[in-house]
C-alpha cells in the first residue's frame, strides 16, 4: 500500500501506536494503564451511554459525590469519546475493551491529523509521515497515557489546516469547518479546546499579517467559524459554570505547581528508553514535556533554510508561543491572561500548553525534513533512518498495565439486583480513602446506585468534611451523617484492612443499633460485608 495515500499512513502509523503502547494491544479487553484515571474515564464513558437514552436532561447528573449534582463536569466530561463509545457499550461490548479502543484511535487519529495538515502544506507524503510520527510518538503521550482525553488530539492539526485552508480560498465551508473542529476539539478534551482556541487566534493574526491581501476575503469565514465555536463553547460550557458555584476555582498555588518549567522541555517520562533518566528534574506527569531530539534538529533545518520562510516563521512563532503559555504562572502571557480571565482559574495545567508546542513542532520538522530530502542523494534511506530514529526516541515499552477483573463481582450483583426501597437508595463503600474511589466508581457502572465515594478532577466543598466525619464508622456522629445522606448500602471491603483494623470495624457494627448485617459477598479481590441502615431510621420522616 503506498505510504503517500491517507490509509497506508494510517496503517503505519496504527503500528507505530501499537510499538508506543505496547504490550496494550495484547490486553484490549482485560488491563488498562496502571493508575487510577482509567477507571475514571470508564465511568465516564459508561456513565454516558447509561444516561444518553434514559434521561438526557440529567447527562451531567453522574451518580458520584451524592447528594451533588452536575458532578460530570466536576472533570473533563469526554463527551465526544463518550458518544463515540457509547453505540459499543448499547451492544454490550466489553467496558474495558471500548476504553482501550477509543485511547489507540485517540494516538492514531492524532498522527493521521498531522500527516493530512502537513501533506498539504508541502506536498510531500514522506515529510508529512515524519511529522505525523514525531506527533504520534513525542513523549509526552506516554507522560499522559493514562489521560483518555489527553490524547484526542487530531483536531489541534485539522484545525490547523481548515484555517489554511480558509486563506487559501476564502470558502465559507472552511470557516465552517475551522469552527466545527475547534468545537470537536472542546468536546474531546475541555483544555484542549480552550488551548487550542488561542493558538488558532494566533495562527490567523500571523497568516493576516503575512498575506494581507487574502486576509479580507477571508474574514467573513473565519468570523462564521467563530460562531459555530461561540454557540457549541457557550451550550457546553452551562454546566461547567454551574459546577464552579459549587467546587470554586483553581487555587493559584495549584497553578503554579503544575506550570511548566523551561527545563520541562529537557525532561521526559522515566519510561523512555533513551531519556528517562532526565525525569527526575520533576514530580508528577505534567512537567516533563521533551519533544525528542530528532524533532528540534528536523526543526531548526526549517528555520535555517531558506526554503517556505513564511510558513517556517508563523510555525516556529506558534512552537514559541505556546511554551511561553505553558510557563503558566512561571511566564508572562498566561500569568497576564490568568488575572483577566475568570475561564482560565479553573484550569490547574497551564503545562499542557506543551502538546500544542510538540504540534507546531512536528510541523517545523516536516519542512526542515523536506529540506534534507531535497539535498540529500539518498531521500528513501534518509526517510527510513529518520523514522526509525523517531521510533526509538518515543520508545517506552513496555507500558504498565493494570489487569482489570472480567466476572462481575457479587457485591455488584447484589446491589443491581437488590429492589430501589426508596427514590435513591444511596451506597458508600468503605474504606473511604481516595485511593479506592476510582475502583467504586468503575463498579458502579453495573448497578448505578447514587454514590457517596467520588473521585474527578474537583470535589465538592462538603465532601472533606463528610469523609472526616465517615472516618470514625460506627460511630454516632458517622451514623447521623449516614443519616442526612439517606445511605441505604453500605460495604466494607475486608482485604483493604489489617487483621485488627478489620476485627476491631467489625465489632463495632455489631454492637451499632443502627445497622443490619445483609450479608457477605465476594468483590473483585476478596469479601465485601454488606450492611443496611435500619429501616426504622433509614425512612424516619
Amino acid at each position: 500500500m503506498a505510504r503517500n495515500s491517507l490509509l497506508g499512513a494510517t496503517i503505519m502509523l496504527t503500528a507505530l501506536a501499537v510499538m508506543l503502547t505496547w504490550p496494550q494491544a495484547l490486553h484490549l479487553g482485560t488491563a488498562v494503564p496502571d493508575h487510577d484515571d482509567p477507571f475514571f474515564s470508564m465511568w465516564r464513558l459508561g456513565w454516558i451511554a447509561h444516561v444518553l437514552p434514559r434521561d438526557v436532561g440529567h447527562l451531567f447528573d453522574g451518580n458520584i459525590f451524592y447528594p451533588h449534582r452536575g458532578t460530570l463536569a466536576y472533570s473533563d466530561a469526554t463527551l465526544l469519546e463518550g458518544l463515540i463509545g457509547a453505540p459499543l457499550l448499547w451492544a454490550h461490548v466489553n467496558l474495558v475493551l471500548v476504553y482501550n479502543v477509543l485511547l489507540l484511535a485517540g494516538i492514531v487519529s492524532l498522527g493521521v491529523g498531522m500527516f493530512v495538515l502537513v501533506r498539504h502544506l508541502t506536498h510531500d507524503a514522506d515529510a508529512a509521515l515524519i511529522s505525523a510520527a514525531i506527533f504520534t510518538v513525542a513523549p509526552y503521550r506516554i507522560e499522559h497515557f493514562m489521560h483518555l482525553e489527553l490524547q484526542w488530539t487530531v483536531w489541534m492539526p485539522l484545525t490547523f489546516w481548515a484555517v489554511h485552508r480558509v486563506f487559501e480560498k476564502a470558502s465559507l465551508r472552511f470557516g465552517i469547518s475551522v469552527g466545527l473542529l475547534l468545537s470537536l476539539q472542546l468536546l474531546s478534551c475541555v483544555y484542549y479546546g480552550v488551548f487550542l482556541g488561542m493558538i488558532v487566534a494566533a495562527l490567523i493574526v500571523l497568516l493576516a499579517a503575512s498575506q494581507p491581501r487574502v486576509a479580507r476575503a477571508a474574514l467573513v469565514p473565519l468570523f462564521v467559524g467563530g460562531l459555530v465555536t461561540a454557540v457549541v463553547a457557550a451550550a457546553y460550557g452551562v454546566p461547567y459554570v454551574e459546577s464552579a458555584r459549587v467546587v470554586g476555582t483553581r487555587d493559584p498555588a495549584e497553578t503554579a505547581r503544575y506550570s511548566a518549567q523551561i527545563s520541562s522541555y529537557l525532561a521526559a517520562p522515566d519510561q523512555n528508553w533513551l531519556w528517562g533518566w532526565t525525569a527526575f528534574q520533576f514530580e508528577g506527569n505534567e512537567r516533563r514535556l521533551f519533544p525528542g531530539v530528532v524533532a528540534v534538529l528536523l526543526a531548526a533545518c526549517a528555520v535555517l533554510s531558506k526554503a517556505r520562510r513564511r510558513l517556517v516563521c508563523i510555525y516556529l512563532a506558534l512552537t514559541l508561543l505556546a511554551i511561553e503559555l505553558s510557563l503558566g504562572l512561571n511566564g508572562t502571557v498566561y500569568r497576564w491572561l490568568y488575572a483577566h480571565a475568570w475561564a482560565l482559574q479553573g484550569f490547574r495545567a497551564p503545562a499542557r500548553f506543551g502538546i500544542l508546542a510538540v504540534c507546531a513542532l512536528s510541523v517545523l520538522a516536516g519542512f526542515g525534513f523536506e529540506y534534507l530530502k531535497r539535498r540529500i542523494p539518498a531521500p528513501r534511506m534518509l526517510f527510513i533512518v529518520v523514522l526509525v530514529a523517531i521510533g526509538l526516541e518515543g520508545g517506552s515499552a513496555p507500558l504498565r498495565l493494570m489487569e482489570v477483573p472480567r466476572r462481575e463481582p457479587d457485591v455488584y450483583t447484589f446491589l443491581k439486583e437488590s429492589p430501589a426501597t426508596n427514590t435513591a437508595s444511596v451506597v458508600i463503600e468503605f474504606p473511604i480513602d481516595s485511593g479506592f474511589n476510582p475502583l467504586y466508581m468503575f463498579w458502579s457502572t453495573r448497578h448505578w446506585r447514587p454514590l457517596v465515594n467520588g473521585y474527578s478532577g474537583y470535589t465538592p466543598r462538603d465532601y472533606d468534611e463528610t469523609m472526616r466525619r465517615l472516618r470514625t464508622f460506627p460511630d454516632k456522629a458517622s451514623i447521623a451523617r449516614l443519616a442526612e445522606l439517606n445511605v441505604r448500602h453500605i460495604l466494607v471491603h475486608e482485604h483493604y484492612y489489617t487483621h485488627r483494623e478489620r476485627t476491631a470495624l467489625l465489632l463495632a457494627i455489631a454492637r451499632s443499633p443502627d445497622l443490619i448485617s445483609v450479608g457477605e459477598y465476594r468483590d473483585w479481590i476478596g469479601t465485601t460485608q454488606v450492611f443496611e441502615r435500619k429501616p426504622a431510621v433509614l425512612y424516619a420522616p
